[in-house]
């Protein structure tokens, strides 16, 4: 609710708290300027009224100094600002050797949006492969399943330059869809077959002239999402986990569609000779659950090379000068305005003194990370030679 609810609800409440005097009290009425509206009167009523809106709004706040000072300690990021967050898929490489590491916190930029571009980061470590998934097939297979992805090189060379240990798959496309094959590839796989391909895309034969085949335990597919070091944003060590995963899971569900394919090693196993004759893929998920027969998934329900972002990014705050009459301070954005950029968490702040610089790293679970553009910096004390504060935040963009 505005002040000024508060203010004019004080106001009238004050005159007709002085009509009621003046009848009770005729004699004082004439002080009280009922008759003619003395303008002294009015003016002392207006700042009595601001006064006690001002502390009625304070009470009907209900002490939120008490309850965001527990809510700090407990789940620190329920008082932040939630970002903006999306899918960034990239391509294959198109020279063979192995893998291509994307970190975790690489910086990544939107097309510009009104001459603004926003700013991402990178949620999880990708690693890119010449391999391209081209084609999908799914089958009934008695009362499950034969998922089959067909992988060719995106470029020329072998399987074997690659180094192959992991594929991470990205589960898209529409939620009833992605959300089944997720359930049903961690919970109700039955095995995992590797066929080598040739160049043509027929099956490797070995040295028998039948079609060679791998055999990967369903084990080997393991959930992602659920690491620190996979977290969408900053969380407190303090923190219970279990908050973030609540958090995450209903502002962006599609992180945790997310599987790795591990024991892929298992290709060092063929001969060197046969090797270099593998051009491609197939892998086939064996899946055994009543009523998956209905699905008709496709290739827009399984990406490689995929990641979460976050529109999160270090950025410095306006220097503040500290001059001892006030102990709150807005903190402002150097390069962007108000509309484009959100204070996320206060990082650290650097004093300057005469006596040189002196650093200190704020804790995230102290209320500086909690702050937003509106409000002020409360936190920030001097001494008597410090003469002017500089932070360093993270912050996002408004969508």
């Amino acid at each position: 609710m505005s002040f000024n609810h508060y203010y004019q609800s004080e106001l009238t409440a004050l005159r007709q708290l002085g009509r009621r005097f003046a009848e009770r009290s005729p004699a004082l009425a004439p002080f009280l300027g009922q008759a003619g509206r003395d303008p002294d009167v009015e003016r002392l009523l207006e700042g009595f009224a601001f006064l006690t809106g001002r502390l009625r709004q304070k009470l009907d706040d209900e002490l939120p100094e008490l309850s965001h000072s527990l809510m700090h300690l407990l789940w620190p990021n329920y008082m932040r600002p939630l970002p903006a967050f999306s899918i960034l898929q990239f391509d294959p490489l198109q020279r063979s050797g192995p893998a291509v590491a994307v970190a975790r916190d690489t910086p990544v930029e939107s097309r510009p949006i009104n001459e603004v571009r926003c700013r991402f980061r990178t949620c999880y470590p990708t690693e890119v492969l010449p391999l391209d998934l081209t084609a999908l097939s799914y089958s009934v297979k008695g009362d499950g399943a034969l998922l089959s992805l067909h992988l060719n090189m995106s470029c020329d060379g072998h399987v074997g330059e690659l180094e192959l240990s992991r594929l991470r798959l990205h589960l898209a496309g529409e939620r009833y869809i992605s959300q089944m094959l997720y359930l049903s590839l961690l919970r109700n796989l039955q095995g995992i077959e590797l066929v080598p391909l040739q160049a043509g895309g027929a099956p490797l034969k070995g040295a028998n002239g039948e079609p060679l085949s791998l055999k990967i335990s369903a084990s080997k597919l393991q959930p992602v999402g659920f690491a620190e070091e996979e977290a969408l944003i900053p969380y407190p060590l303090n923190t219970f986990r279990g908050y973030r995963y609540l958090q995450e899971y209903f502002s962006f569900q599609d992180k945790f569609l997310f599987v790795d394919l591990c024991g892929l090693e298992v290709l060092r196993s063929l001969p060197e000779d046969s090797l270099k004759q593998v051009h491609g893929l197939e892998l086939r998920f064996d899946i055994r659950r009543s009523g998956i027969q209905r699905l008709r998934p496709t290739l827009d329900n399984i990406k490689l090379y995929c990641t979460p972002i976050v529109n999160l990014f270090k950025h410095d705050a306006l220097p503040i000068r500290l001059d001892g009459k006030q102990d709150e301070y807005l903190l402002l954005p150097a390069e962007y305005d108000l509309e484009n950029c959100g204070v996320f968490s206060v990082d650290s702040v650097t004093g300057w003194a005469r006596a040189g610089w002196a650093t200190r790293t704020m804790c995230r679970s102290s209320p500086l990370s909690m702050i937003r553009v509106s409000t002020c910096l409360k936190a920030v004390r001097t001494t008597a030679s410090a003469s002017a504060h500089r932070c360093s935040m993270t912050v996002w963009t408004p969508t």
